[in-house]
């Protein structure tokens, strides 16, 4: 019998991490779950994974015209940044944003996704909000547009909601009917609207107007939500049905009782937070689904990789390694509306793998200052080694 050609094979894994859940992510005690594959393997064709199993029976199963000898290391999904401000000019982002040219623009976000992805990232969310203008608002989320030829996957979202200028201090209704005045023209470059409701940004009541808005043209919804102070804007993104809400330093009780009854996704974001393990324990508890990002930006998270996002959740809010490993992949997906299409190693998602130089998936959660990325697997394809 001739055994079917396929594109690709990873044989021998010593683990394999699959971050499979039920259909909405991964809740409660279930994050402390993780599925894993002793000596696992993943078969690939056409960007698509087709069969997982173990590396001795799938080995009989197919021929590949690629085999990837994984033996001694782990595998898992490739990791999902669900909040980042890639794109952005020196580190007084909102001064010098403005005045870079697109070609700077570009060459440094590119330079940036090289690094993502080196170190595991194969999907990121991006926002404009560095412009706080018409034109520089449109402009970053036209470079942001002109990414996605990076194998980096690129969800781009508009933030001109980011904060009120100073410029509109005592006027700052004309500040909200100018970034509403923007949503046409974004809709056509940005698949998300994102506000940052909190008492030092915008209040809940013009988050709401900002919202209906941009819903009306057919944006899905972010939140940054109540990293300041209680502005309820946890509640309020609830209520809107928005796909994540994202810091959460100061939700309310009532914010986590309403996030976890719907099915808004709540990022934590550990290169900023300053809470403790409390908040997030007690948003676990209430059940809420919960993702980690790296929310990479030059003035207060100025790293780009997710291992250190997972590393510092761990000891920030003392995580456990397969709670982490859900909130960086399957989780983190479901906040960008993908959980049906990556974010876990299923037959028929999106083949976005990692090969890890180490054993064990919880030997990446320990590490600390170094690379552990061996291989990472785009659409089916090797887009990164560290080997070259």
């Amino acid at each position: 019998m001739t055994l079917p050609m396929i594109d690709v094979v990873v044989l021998n894994a010593a683990e394999l991490v699959t971050a499979r859940t039920e259909p909405r992510g991964a809740t409660g005690e279930a994050l402390q779950r993780l599925d894993v594959l002793r000596d696992g393997a993943v078969a690939i064709d056409k960007s698509r994974i087709i069969d997982i199993g173990a590396s001795r029976s799938l080995g009989r199963k197919y021929r590949a015209r690629r085999t990837i000898d994984a033996r001694g290391k782990l595998v898992t999904p490739g990791l999902v940044d669900c909040h980042s401000h890639l794109v952005f000019s020196g580190s007084s982002t909102v001064a010098q944003t403005p005045g870079a040219s697109t070609a700077a623009l570009t060459a440094q976000a590119l330079r940036d996704l090289d690094l993502m992805l080196q170190h595991g990232t194969t999907t990121v969310e991006m926002k404009s909000g560095y412009g706080l203008d018409r034109d520089t608002e449109l402009r970053m989320l036209r470079v942001i547009q002109g990414l996605r030829k990076h194998p980096v996957d690129v969800v781009p979202t508009h933030l001109a909601a980011h904060a009120v200028p100073a410029e509109y201090a005592g006027r700052r209704d004309e500040y909200v009917k100018l970034v509403i005045d923007t949503l046409p023209a974004a809709r056509r470059w940005a698949e998300y609207c994102d506000v940052w409701c909190d008492t030092i940004a915008f209040t809940a009541a013009e988050t709401e107007h900002i919202c209906a808005a941009a819903r009306a043209l057919g944006f899905r919804l972010r939140l940054h939500a109540d990293q300041m102070g209680d502005a309820q804007g946890a509640a309020l993104a609830a209520r809107l049905g928005a796909s994540s809400a994202d810091h959460l330093d100061h939700v309310s009780v009532d914010g986590i009782r309403a996030l976890a009854d719907s099915g808004t996704v709540g990022v934590l974001l550990p290169g900023v937070a300053g809470d403790g393990p409390e908040r997030a324990r007690r948003m676990i508890d209430a059940g809420m689904r919960l993702a980690l990002a790296a929310d990479y930006n030059p003035g207060t998270s100025p790293t780009p990789s997710m291992q250190t996002a997972m590393q510092r959740a761990a000891r920030l809010y003392r995580l456990g390694s397969s709670e982490i490993w859900h909130m960086a992949t399957i989780n983190a997906a479901h906040a960008l509306d993908r959980g049906g299409d990556r974010g876990s190693l299923e037959r028929g998602k999106r083949a976005d793998l990692v090969v890890w130089q180490v054993r064990e998936h919880g030997m990446v959660i320990d590490g600390s200052g170094v690379n552990l990325v061996d291989t990472v697997i785009k659409d089916g394809k090797v887009a990164w080694s560290a080997r070259r």
